[in-house]
């Protein structure tokens, strides 16, 4: 299949900030399950327009410097924060470091660029739509010298503003009248936790008495305990009294790695998570309603996962695998990567068989689902979501003709990754008939893949690129080894809507060490990430990084041109045909620091 070829090449200093990056990634003491997982601006990011915002996670922070010398400087930074309507923010922005008594200071504004309110350092909301910037300026002092300020934003969400209690349940009784904080106050920032002398178990009402959210409008509750690595903590409100908790897990990096909000039963909530490092993990209560009343909490330590935490088997109906019921993210089904497990579609119940599972990410893995050996008639779709339940993506079939269903993910968090296995209405005749085996794989970038691939239509078997002296340039192999990116569902097909194609991409990065313009062995740039978008939709179609070998190939489905962007490099290409295209994406040599030109 004839594909257009595209070669361009980027600025040198992109290496030197490439190898600046490896180094510091690699350095001593950071540990990959320890490394923070909060944004962090990139201060070679122009983000100084509305065009231009660094996104912000919600929950989570990110933190940032300006500078002013006289009028001239960085003294404006945009932020963009995705919500959900009807759901309540606050925003806060402290001083991390000031040179000169500068300052800073934030404005937040709709996503149509209206003012909401500011100039302020504390700033909350409830959400009319699902985008908001924030602009932080900076506050200079009357000096004509360097002034330099480091801040960090911080966004939570916070309860909502009403005043009327939650209706009475089994778990939740009136309110007696509260007119003081409780003993663990003052504990209401991630900095002023109370610590709890966690062993095998802590409840509060043998501590220091119940908790209490006073006042009701800004009180939020925050706790930590020194957790061993390995083990298992769950932990749980009750006796809720006229309140309805919400729980948040994060770690030593104030990371959110768990959360929860009804578990517990009623208003109560409950979640467990296994402890990654020794060190301290935080609890973070909040009220979801404008309220003063009292609940009580439990920290429990394990050696296993609770019982509720993974699948036990029920036996309603005959015939159902040993995961069921897991037909919700609640009753999620614990599995191991690297483990094949068969699987059904038999409901437990009746209708619909959804089944959920979820297994423990780290960052800076791969992680690769894939279902095989379907029963007759099987056409299962795989639907993936993060430890927040948010989609991720997902897949239906892996090429024409191929009902399998594969989708790979790079983590960038430590946490539950949840994938859903489904595939719709059956009739009694064949639901007796719909095994299915699943895979998930855990790989570090650019290791082979042994679980079913995504198609690569114009590939045969990949060999490796063989090894041979930098000066000798090579022209690039026909055969290459390849990871193959993934390919989500196609957009569904409306009247008059042209049908989706199958576009095949090749990428290619590599450093021209020998300045000969031509891909050579071992010049290929490893770890780059790219996606690919449907370009009328800005729809995400498939992401993923190169191998070894700065090679990446993928095949997505779309109705219309794609565009292939390269965040790291700043690169964006457009492929319009149906053939796809190769694109390779040369780095001119440079000379290092402290080399002789």
């Amino acid at each position: 299949m004839k594909r257009q070829l595209i070669v361009v090449g980027v600025a040198a200093f992109a290496l030197l900030l490439l190898a600046f990056i490896s180094a510091t990634l690699a350095g001593p003491g950071i540990a990959p399950g320890n490394a923070p997982l909060v944004a962090t601006e990139d201060p070679n990011d122009d983000n100084d327009d509305w065009n231009t915002a660094d996104p912000v996670p919600v929950p989570g922070y990110i933190t940032g410097e300006l500078t002013q010398t006289g009028s001239i400087g960085d003294s404006q930074d945009y932020f963009i924060l995705t919500t959900t309507i009807g759901s309540n923010y606050e925003a806060v922005l402290s001083i991390q470091y000031s040179q000169n008594d500068m300052s800073a200071e934030m404005t937040l504004y709709r996503g149509d660029q209206l003012k909401v309110s500011g100039p302020e350092t504390t700033i909350s909301w409830s959400a009319i739509t699902t985008t908001y910037y924030i602009r932080v300026d900076s506050v200079p002092a009357m000096t004509t010298t360097a002034q330099v300020v480091g801040y960090r934003l911080n966004i939570d969400e916070i309860a909502p503003s009403s005043t009327s209690p939650p209706s009475a349940t089994p778990t939740n009784t009136p309110p007696p009248s509260i007119t003081e904080g409780d003993n663990y106050e003052t504990n209401d920032s991630f900095g002023a936790a109370y610590e709890l002398p966690v062993a095998t178990s802590v409840t509060l009402s043998t501590l220091e008495g119940e908790a209490n959210f006073y006042p009701g409008d800004s009180d939020k509750d925050w706790f930590k305990f020194w957790a061993k690595n390995g083990k298992w903590y769950q932990v749980t409100t009750s006796g809720l009294s006229g309140v309805d908790t919400y729980l948040q897990i994060r770690n030593q990096n104030e990371t959110v790695i768990a959360s929860n909000d009804d578990g517990g039963g009623g208003y109560a909530s409950q979640t467990s998570w296994q402890s990654a490092y020794d060190g301290y993990y935080y609890i973070r209560v909040t009220n979801r309603v404008n309220t003063s009343g009292a609940y009580n909490m439990t920290v429990e330590e394990s050696d296993a996962p609770p019982a509720e935490a993974t699948a036990t088997p029920v036996s309603p109906s005959s015939g159902i695998d040993d995961c069921e019921d897991n037909s919700d993210f609640e009753r999620a089904c614990v599995i191991a990567t690297d483990k094949s497990y068969t699987f059904n579609l038999v409901p437990p119940f009746s209708g619909t068989d959804n089944d959920y599972f979820k297994f423990w990410i780290k960052p800076g893995f791969i992680y690769e689902c894939a279902t095989s050996d379907l029963d007759p008639g099987i056409d299962p779709n795989m639907i993936v979501y993060d430890h927040n339940q948010n989609g991720i993506g997902g897949n239906d079939d892996i090429e024409p003709g191929n009902y399998n269903s594969a989708f790979s993910y790079y983590a960038s968090y430590e946490g539950w990754l949840y994938v859903l296995v489904g595939t719709g209405d059956r009739t009694p005749s064949d639901m007796d008939n719909s095994n299915y085996t699943l895979l998930c794989e855990r790989k570090t970038p650019g290791q082979a893949s042994t679980s079913t691939p995504t198609p690569s239509p114009t590939s045969s078997a990949a060999t490796p690129t063989p090894t041979s002296p930098p000066g000798d340039a090579l022209t690039p192999p026909d055969e290459i080894t390849i990871r193959p990116m993934t390919t989500p569902t196609p957009i569904p097909e409306s009247n008059g809507a042209p049908a989706s194609r199958f576009i095949p991409i090749n990428l290619l990065v590599y450093y021209d060490g020998n300045d000969d313009h031509q891909p050579g062995a071992g010049e290929g740039v490893s770890g780059i990430s790219a996606q690919a978008y449907e370009a009328a939709a800005n729809q995400l179609l498939a992401q993923g990084f190169t191998d070894e070998q700065g090679n990446l190939e993928f095949t997505v489905a779309a109705q219309g041109p794609v565009r292939v962007s390269i965040p790291f490099f700043g690169f964006s290409q457009l492929v319009a045909n149906e053939e796809g295209a190769s694109i390779y994406l040369r780095i001119p040599p440079q000379t290092l620091p402290g080399e002789t030109p």
